[in-house]
C-alpha cells in the first residue's frame, strides 16, 4: 500500500505537463490576444496599439525576429475576422445591438514524461462554448444550434481541417519545445 501511495504521489506531483495557449478576445471591433506557457503570460497583443508585446524577459530576443513580425501581422488579421464573426453571430442569435464577446482559445498540451500531446481549438460567444475541434475524429463539433452552419462549412473544407489537425498538436508542440529551451 505504501508503494502504491508513493507511486501515485510521484505521478501527480512530478509529472511535467506543459501547456501553450493563445486566447483571442474580440469585442466592439477590438481584439486582444494573450499567449501563456504553463500558465505564465508570454505575450500580449492589443488592436488599439497594433503591437505584440513580449511579457517575459526571455521573449525579448524572440521579439526581434521575423517570426515575431509574422505573429503580429496574424493577430492584426484576426481582428478583422473577429469583426465579421461577431456580426454573423449576432444575426444567428437574433441580436441587433449590444456588446458581445467572441473568443477563440487554441494551443497544445505536452506531457514531457509520457510524451503525449493534445491539441485544442475552442470558440465561444458571450461566454458560451460554440465550437470545438475534435482531433481524434478530425472534425469540429457544435455546442449550440447557431454554430451548426459554421461547423458544416469547416468540416467540408478538408484541406483547412487537415491543416488544423496537423498544426495544433505538432506546430504548437514545436513552439513549446523552443520556448522551454530558453525559459
Amino acid at each position: 500500500l505504501k508503494t502504491i501511495t508513493l507511486n501515485f504521489y510521484y505521478s501527480i506531483y512530478l509529472k511535467n505537463l506543459h501547456t501553450l495557449k493563445t486566447t483571442y478576445t474580440g469585442k466592439k471591433g477590438q481584439t486582444a490576444a494573450v499567449t501563456t506557457l504553463d500558465g505564465q503570460q508570454i505575450d500580449y497583443y492589443d488592436s488599439e496599439i497594433k503591437k505584440l508585446i513580449p511579457k517575459q524577459d526571455w521573449m525579448k530576443d524572440y521579439a526581434s525576429t521575423k517570426t515575431w513580425k509574422e505573429y503580429t501581422e496574424f493577430r492584426e488579421r484576426v481582428q478583422q475576422t473577429n469583426k465579421i464573426n461577431i456580426t454573423a453571430l449576432m444575426q444567428r442569435f437574433n441580436q441587433s445591438r449590444g456588446v458581445h464577446v467572441y473568443q477563440r482559445m487554441y494551443g497544445c498540451e505536452w506531457d514531457d514524461e509520457t510524451r503525449d500531446t493534445r491539441g485544442f481549438d475552442e470558440y465561444s460567444y458571450d461566454g458560451q462554448r460554440l465550437i470545438s475541434l475534435d482531433l481524434k475524429e478530425l472534425r469540429y463539433t457544435a455546442s449550440v444550434p447557431q454554430a451548426i452552419p459554421t461547423v458544416q462549412k469547416w468540416n467540408n473544407d478538408r484541406k483547412q481541417l487537415d491543416s488544423q489537425c496537423v498544426f495544433l498538436p505538432y506546430n504548437s508542440l514545436r513552439i513549446v519545445y523552443m520556448f522551454l529551451c530558453v525559459f
